[in-house]
């Protein structure tokens, strides 16, 4: 029953209304009361100890708060109240001290003031207790092992009820400390064996020897948490005993069948059953399948239902077996479901103005039907005086034409049999005069197309009238609507509603104004919609929108994803303006793209789908249905929408153990249309398991891994090991091979293999153990060679061996060396020896095996390089019986030889040969040795080619030697092959080289070619070596090269340079230099080369000279669109020549070209200067005194032999001739002419060879440079050297 004043409550209340001034009555900060709802209405409290009940109300005036204790009002100024009980300040809540067990009961809450009461919820207020147990002696029971028993418990009287559970109390335990904590308390463990009633009995399932608990008692303990003590009674002893038997199965216990479940709450059930072995128990649901919601617990014995809804209702079965009997016990259980009073609208306070209408709705729903029963101010309304504005309909409360009298505090309570609902509310009538509260923008700019909202929200008592103009027109008609809360309306406006608008707020109070104005822009629209895309995974996908609006605004773009707005934080997307691109694609980006495209007045949108092809989601809720020790059941979900596009083709099932946690197994295949798999299981493993799906695109991540682990139980091994045999390469020792047994077949602990060893002759058995699992070999010392064994390999573990019998096999001890050597080792005179190949004949040995010492095999012939037997020798096998393949053939013949081919020998080589007998393992020494020249053949493919640059229509390309000349290599071949997709065009051999670079042009920009090298010599063509690579686009600018080095002479000068190599950059076709003196701005051109080689002479050039000189590269012809042009930095150098002997005259002569005037100042500067005056006279005394010395020198007889040497070449070094290209020398001091050939006739060469001279001394020969284009040497490569004791003072000269 809900709340409700008795009648004594009802006399206090004044039944004609209070009266009330006008100006309260107006004025809208007084309002009636309203109680705050309390948390709680149960409140339990200690003897002594302090009560404290909260009513916090709102009102104004500030409201008035009495307190009834079981319907009669408390009186707090008596003076045994008064000692004990107060009001907190300010509030209504009740405090009361040194609490009693009188002070229980029912109390509430009322505030009051002018305008009315308002009540909170009854609280029943009780003393907690805890009544002891009856004092008992000690119970001893007996219980048969594999049976049932039952611990009774009968709890004390307890408030509130005590929670109940059992301990193990040993005889020596003390009393319990702690009486606020359960710590420290042996609790019984509560599973799938031992369980309790909703009453506190214990029952023991099936009884095993460790429930004695070694003497020890079952006690049964209360808890209140309240009182905060600990109640314990009813000590049980159990003494279990006799042999376990199999029990059938049979029910104990369970609860009501009958069950009520409340809509919201949790439906419990229960069923205790016994038996031996374990009882399985399982919950159904008769005619439907369980839901999420309703589960087993782990103990088994319990099932629950979770926020029990009205479909919920119906018949639930428990059932109890085991595997001792066929019976089967089950038990159903009806559920009824019913729900406590809810709202349906909850009633709220209401504020008015005199004259208008009120209606308050008390409307709740439940099982059964809730009644309603409404009060004013505490008192049930059917014992309120009439009120002709006043009527009950249904569960409405209407008022009209409400007066300033009508203001109260009014409840509503609705309930049924399962519980109540309260409400308390106020009305509230005032009179107001009209105001605008909220008044139009002053300044409003729309766009056209648009319903918009002109604001001019308005209060008052009456509510107000409100009156809309534009200018000085009323608005009416269809677009323009006043809503209830004064706002105008104005549906798809135009350019014509701009203007200014006022609204007027009145009632028969006062009246209010105001005004703003309204701008009206052209709408935006999309001109060009994104399009649908349907891609595969990894792509790009790309939506453009496009969009105009209004000149006067300013057009922005936003992208959304399923409408929610897309950030660039994703590195995969960019946005930029219309365009949207997403970069490697997947699954999770299938969905709908909106362009929104916006001016800041209105938007307009388009949207287009995009739909990934990938492969499929991982499938879902991976459960395990059973687990059982050779297989388990797996069941998962799989939608059709996570097939993303590409038809499902089926699933994996995959297994990982704890074995070996990181790998993954596949355990089934199942079709598409499965959504189950058994899976074969080994013994004694703890397997996980998840679920991928497969479709045309691939297959898809992984699921998650099921919850529940699947653990088998232990067994003997299925299998013993298979692949037994003897390896016989270890002399004296018996050595047995197997294939290892991972650790999922072991299925036990302590696993380990067992060998047994016979000899073929012997009785004798040897036992051998390898207890390491990955080691499959046993090395068994004998001290005999190649004799018969019987072994037997076994596998074992705890449980003992694999019910099949292991396989004895035959095998051999280990073999040695043959103890016989092939003789008459030689080359047979009926084969010519070829590039490739020889044919061999030699003597048989005996092969019996008491020579071979093992198993005769055959033959190796031996063969390698001559001096190189350590690199490169090979062997070829002949075997026992008469084969045939590519590189050998051996025949015995009629002469008793042995006769064999060998093929693939390396050509043009000295070639060392002998033959060997061999057994499985061992070779005999070697025979005499054959010597032996093959003629030349064709080179092996390069060691590499590279294209060391690309240009939009040629290669520069460069090839190792090939790695087996097998000759002379003559030179080198080059052809290509053009690519176009898939395809391969014709061979076209561009050229035949002899150097190992080469420039390929003629190509086409931007396209693929496979180019191919081979090696030549006298005998042909040799491997080919090719290489895929593309030309460079067009549209790039060409690499621009750098100088390396620039060699000066007197008229020439040396420049290396390079090209680098930058990515999708091309390189020029051809690279020439160019020059220039410092004083003339015109380039000079040498002749353009392909640039094979990266270096270049410039001749002609005048002594001691600056100039500038830079490297040009191109491509394409002059005037077209393909011609481009790229020039390095220019690099400035000055030739040799007389000024070179002088540096201060080549720097300023050079600063007189670069600076003009200014440097022509500073030279003349320098030369007027002392301390150079004085440095020439030194330099030039000094000159003069070598001269002389010189002179001495050579009328002594002394040789000086540079000289001596050029004259034995028929040269006159001192002819005047420069033949030392990078010093220039002045023959002023005579010193030529007494030392010509004319003069000493007998030093004439016989034969005049300048060219040898300048060889040797000139600077002209591109032999300084490598191939690659870099400078060698200054003065190139000497062919005669100097005498070894030239003399200083010649070497200078």
């Amino acid at each position: 029953m809900g709340p409700g004043l008795p009648p004594a409550l009802v006399l206090v209340v004044l039944s004609t209304g209070l009266a009330v001034a006008t100006e309260s009555l107006s004025n809208p900060s007084y309002k009636p009361p309203s109680v705050a709802r309390a948390n709680t209405r149960n409140v339990y409290y200690l003897a002594e100890e302090k009560i404290e009940l909260d009513c916090i109300a709102e009102g104004s005036p500030e409201p008035i708060y009495r307190w009834f204790k079981n319907g009669v009002q408390l009186n707090l100024s008596t003076p045994e109240n008064k000692a004990r009980m107060t009001l907190q300040s300010n509030v209504g809540t009740l405090v009361i001290d040194q609490a009693r067990t009188t002070d229980e009961g029912t109390y509430q809450c009322v505030a009051e003031n002018n305008f009315g009461k308002s009540l909170s919820i009854k609280r029943n207020v009780q003393l907690a207790r805890m009544d002891p147990f009856p004092t008992t002696v000690i119970q001893t029971k007996r219980a048969l092992l594999g049976r049932s028993e039952i611990l009774t418990c009968t709890p004390p009287n307890s408030i509130p009820k005590a929670k109940i559970s059992w301990i193990i109390v040993s005889e020596g335990d003390m009393d319990y400390r702690d009486e606020d904590s359960d710590e420290g308390f042996n609790f019984v463990n509560l599973d799938n064996r031992i369980t309790m009633d909703w009453k506190g009995n214990l029952y023991i399932t099936n009884v095993k020897q460790e429930d004695g608990q070694d003497g020890d008692k079952y006690v049964c303990m209360a808890n209140n948490k309240i009182v905060r003590s600990f109640n314990q009674g009813e000590d049980k002893i159990l003494e279990p005993f006799g042999k376990p038997a199999d029990e059938p199965v049979s029910l104990l216990w369970h609860s009501d069948l009958k069950v009520l479940g409340l809509v919201g709450k949790t439906a419990k059930f229960k069923c205790i059953f016994a038996g031996n072995p374990q009882a399985k128990i399982v919950w159904r649901r008769k005619g439907k399948e369980l839901n999420s919601r309703m589960k087993q617990s782990k103990d088994i014995f319990d099932f629950e239902i979770k926020r029990v809804k009205y479909e919920d209702a119906g018949e639930y079965v428990c059932e109890g077996s085991n595997s001792a009997h066929d019976k089967v016990i089950r038990k159903t259980f009806v559920l009824t479901v019913e729900a406590r009073p809810k709202w349906v609208v909850e009633p709220k306070d209401l504020i008015k103005g005199v004259e208008e209408n009120a209606e308050f709705s008390c409307e709740a729903k439940g099982s059964p039907e809730p009644t309603v029963q409404w009060y004013i101010n505490g008192n049930q309304i059917e014992l309120e005086p009439d009120n002709p504005r006043r009527k009950l309909v249904g569960n409405k409360l209407i008022f009209t034409n409400l007066s300033k009298t009508d203001s109260d505090v009014i409840q509503c309570n609705a309930t049924n049999k399962n519980g109540f609902i309260w409400a308390d509310f106020f009305l509230h009538v005032l009179a107001i005069p009209a105001n605008v509260d909220r008044e139009p923008l002053p300044r409003l700019k729309v766009a056209e197309g648009q319903t918009i909202t002109l604001t001019c929200q308005s209060s008052g008592k009456p509510k107000p009238t409100v009156v809309w103009f534009k200018g000085t027109q009323p608005l009416t008609g269809d677009r323009h609507v006043v809503q209830d809360n004064g706002d105008l309306l104005i549906k798809n406006v135009n350019h014509k509603d701009t203007g200014n608008y006022k609204c007027y707020a009145r009632n028969r109070f006062g009246k209010d104004e105001a005004n703003g104005t309204l701008t009206v822009r052209k709408k935006t629209k999309i001109d060009s919609v994104p399009l649908d895309l349907e891609l595969i995974y990894g792509n790009e996908a790309t939506f453009t929108c496009g969009a105009i609006t209004d000149p006067l605004e300013t057009l922005e773009y936003i992208w959304l994803r399923d409408g929610v707005r897309i950030e660039e934080d994703d590195p995969r997307v960019s946005i930029n303006d219309g365009t949207l691109t997403i970069i490697d694609i997947n699954s999770k980006d299938t969905a709908n793209y909106t362009c929104m495209a916006s001016n800041g007045l209105d938007n307009a949108t388009a949207t287009a789908k995009l739909q990934v092809k990938a492969p499929p989601d991982p499938p879902y809720n991976v459960s395990l249905r059973h687990c059982y020790a050779n297989d388990a059941l797996l069941k998962w979900q799989f939608d059709k929408n996570q097939e993303n596009f590409s038809p499902l083709q089926g699933f994996i099932v995959e297994y990982n153990t704890s074995f070996n946690p990181d790998n993954w197994v596949t355990g089934a295949r199942p079709s598409a249309d499965s959504r189950e798999a058994k899976i074969k299981l080994s013994l004694w493993v703890r397997y996980n398991f998840r679920v991928k799906a497969i479709n045309e695109i691939g297959v898809g991540k992984p699921s998650a891994i099921n919850p529940s682990e699947c653990k088998t139980p232990q067994g003997q091994p299925d299998r013993h090991p298979r692949k037994v045999q003897t390896v016989g390469d270890k002399t004296n020792f018996l050595v047995v091979e197997w294939e290892t047994m991972p650790q999922i077949e072991h299925n036990a602990p302590d696993f380990f293999y067992n060998i047994s060893v016979r000899e073929k002759d012997g009785n004798a058995v040897m036992n051998l153990v390898e207890t390491d699992f990955t080691v499959g070999r046993k090395e068994i010392f004998i001290n005999k060679t190649y004799k018969p064994y019987y072994i037997i390999v076994r596998a074992q573990n705890i449980v003992g061996q694999p019910d099949n019998k292991a396989q004895e096999i035959l095998g051999y001890s280990g073999e040695a060396a043959p103890t016989v050597v092939p003789s008459n080792f030689e080359l047979d005179p009926d084969k010519n020896v070829t590039a490739t190949s020889a044919g061999f004949r030699w003597d048989p040995v005996n092969t019996s095996t008491e020579f071979m010492q093992g198993e005769y095999k055959g033959y190796k012939i031996r063969y390698w390089k001559k001096d190189q037997k350590e690199t490169t020798m090979h062997e070829v096998f002949i075997p026992d019986s008469v084969k045939e393949d590519s590189r050998r053939k051996r025949r015995q013949t009629a002469d008793n030889k042995m006769r064999a081919e060998v093929r693939n020998l390396p050509s043009y080589a000295e070639i060392e040969s002998d033959v060997v007998v061999v057994n499985n393992y061992f070779s005999s020494e070697g025979s005499n040795i054959v010597n032996f020249s093959t003629p030349e053949g064709v080179p092996s493919a390069v060691e590499y080619l590279d294209a060391l640059y690309r240009g939009s229509t040629h290669f520069l390309l460069e090839w190792g030697e090939p790695k087996e000349p097998n000759g002379n290599v003559t030179g080198y071949k080059v052809g290509y092959k053009k690519i176009q997709g898939l395809e391969i065009g014709e061979l076209e051999v561009s050229k035949t080289v002899t150097k190992r670079r080469v420039f390929l042009g003629n190509l086409t920009p931007d396209t693929a070619y496979r180019v191919y090298v081979w090696g030549l010599t006298q005998e042909g063509q040799g491997e080919e070596y090719y290489i895929d690579v593309r030309t460079a686009e067009h549209t790039s600018d060409l690499v621009r090269p750098i100088i390396d080095e620039v060699r000066a002479a007197a008229t020439s000068v040396k420049v290396t340079w390079q090209i680098p190599d930058i990515e999708g950059r091309p390189v020029g076709a051809l690279s020439f230099l160019q020059y220039r003196q410092l004083t003339k701005n015109d380039w000079e051109s040498v002749p353009e080369e392909e640039h094979e080689d990266f270096w270049q002479e410039i001749e002609g050039l005048k002594e001691a000279t600056p100039y500038q000189v830079r490297v040009v590269t191109k491509t394409g012809q002059f005037g077209t669109e393909s011609y481009q042009e790229a020039a390095s930095d220019p690099r400035t150098f000055t030739t040799t020549g007389v000024d070179t002997f002088f540096p201060v005259f080549a720097y300023l002569n050079a600063n007189e070209t670069a600076n003009n005037s200014t440097g022509a100042a500073k030279k003349a500067n320098v030369l007027s200067a002392g301390w150079f005056i004085g440095m020439m006279v030194a330099i030039a005394i000094l000159l003069l005194i070598l001269i002389i010395v010189c002179i001495i020198k050579r009328n002594r007889g002394d040789k000086y032999h540079v000289q001596e040497k050029e004259r034995l070449r028929g040269s006159n070094p001192d002819d005047g001739q420069d033949h030392f290209n990078e010093y220039a020398k002045s023959d002023e001091n005579g010193v030529g002419q007494s030392n010509s050939f004319e003069n000493n006739p007998e030093k004439m060469p016989l034969e005049y060879d300048e060219t040898d001279s300048m060889e040797d001394y000139g600077d002209v020969d591109p032999g300084k440079f490598n191939e690659d284009g870099s400078f060698i040497g200054q003065y190139g490569v000497q062919k005669s050297p100097e005498p070894a004791n030239a003399s200083a003072m010649s070497t200078l000269v």
